[in-house]
């Protein structure tokens, strides 16, 4: 019979111990005085777990007590005493459970009878009893790096069945002792964490406890560092061309990144100011397509990789231009003879392959204009010139792209009238 109830009672125990749910009890803090004819509690037993000591004595066969207190010697108490921590009401009980305790501590207990008046026995000898030590964390922590703007962290599912989920723990590696709580997982099968909205290139370090049933958290695994995905780096050596007709030629060399996938061009009309995006390429070359002559641009060129990471803006842009107009010829003689107006000019640009000659006239209040076109020479003779009419004479410069300069100077002839 007394096997079977001491059976019931270390039952009770590990149900207590291993269980999802705990109760406090309401401990007495007073003391009592000493009787020195009351009996002792003798044959105490104990057994643990992580968080309780079970206890059974043997019953004291005496009606002059009511019941019995037990006291308990805490490893980390300052002040190295015996504290009072439970009141048994009834003279015939012979087992306890004494909760809320730390794993792997070591604890003292006494017990000691009291009757109705309050006056209590000498304590009984002093027993040891360690708890349980608390389980280890997982076993295998592995962090996934150079991912984009996040940090993997995978581990090994625990085998004890009485964890419930994980704690996640992060540190930076210039404050490695300032641990975070990251995230707590549910689930004793989830085995993974995504840490996300990382930056470029930043360096963690991570932990992971389990979280028993009951509440209690276990020592931490071992560090592992991890870091996510830096941005690919820049391409370099990007130039520009200037002597292109209506196109800025640009040219770079590739990102040393290995997994860069394109290339983005931004340009701007000043040195200082927003660079818009102009276009992409899988190349290490553009063509930009400028409608104006002489038009002046800026420019930079980054890497994207095939995660979407784009490298930075280089700090100091490339300058590109279209060809520029070639520049004006200068007359250099105008006169009339044979009532045809004669012009001459001397070629400023080399870049000059042809002319136009552009008169213009009034008539009344309207402006007349025309042009004389592909002239090969420095010379051009106007034969259709009416007397008493003024006309105005600009020479206009033209390469072989069909670049045409800027008109020159005018010069101003006219046939005068025969007086009759």
């Amino acid at each position: 019979m007394k096997f079977w109830i001491r059976a019931v009672f270390y039952g009770a125990l590990a149900i207590i111990a291993t269980g999802c749910s705990t109760k406090g009890v309401i401990v007495p803090t007073g003391k009592a005085q000493i009787k020195e004819n009351l009996p002792k509690v003798t044959s105490i037993r104990t057994i643990s777990s992580m968080t309780a000591v079970g206890i059974e004595w043997q019953m004291v066969p005496s009606m002059n007590i009511e019941g019995y207190y037990l006291y308990r010697l805490d490893p980390d108490s300052q002040e190295k005493k015996l504290k009072r921590v439970a009141k048994i009401n009834d003279r015939y009980s012979t087992h306890y459970v004494d909760q809320k305790l730390r794993p792997g501590s070591q604890y003292v207990y006494q017990m000691s009878t009291y009757d109705k008046e309050g006056y209590e026995s000498r304590q009984s000898a002093p027993v040891q009893v360690k708890t349980a030590p608390m389980i280890h964390s997982v076993s295998f922590v592995r962090a996934i790096t150079d991912l984009p703007h996040r940090i993997k962290l995978i581990w090994r599912p625990h085998q004890d069945l009485r964890v419930v989920g994980y704690i996640v723990e992060r540190a930076s590696v210039t404050k490695p002792d300032e641990w975070k709580v990251q995230a707590e997982i549910k689930n004793r099968l989830s085995a993974e964490y995504m840490d996300k909205r990382l930056g470029e290139g930043e360096v963690y370090m991570y932990r992971v406890r389990v979280k028993l049933c009951n509440g209690l958290v276990s020592e931490p695994s071992a560090p592992v560092k991890a870091i996510t995905k830096p941005l690919p780096q820049m391409p370099g050596h990007l130039s520009a061309s200037h002597d292109l007709p209506k196109t800025i030629h640009l040219e770079w060399k590739p990102s040393p990144t290995p997994d860069v996938v394109y290339y983005k061009i931004y340009r701007a009309p000043f040195q200082i100011g927003f660079y818009s995006y102009r276009a992409k390429t899988e190349g290490t070359s553009f063509e930009d397509r400028v409608p104006e002559d002489g038009k002046v641009y800026y420019y930079k060129v980054t890497a994207v990789d095939k995660d979407g990471l784009e490298s930075p803006m280089p700090e100091a842009p490339v300058i590109g231009s279209t060809l520029a107009k070639p520049s004006p010829p200068s007359i250099t003689a105008a006169k009339i003879a044979f009532n045809q107006a004669i012009i001459t000019w001397t070629p400023i640009d080399n870049r000059a392959e042809k002319y136009n000659v552009i008169r213009t006239h009034w008539e009344g209040l309207s402006k007349k204009e025309k042009i004389f076109t592909n002239i090969y020479g420095t010379k051009f003779v106007d034969k259709s010139m009416s007397p008493g009419i003024k006309y105005s004479y600009r020479v206009v410069a033209i390469d072989r792209n069909g670049i045409e300069s800027e008109p020159s100077k005018p010069v101003e002839l006219y046939i005068e009238t025969e007086e009759k």
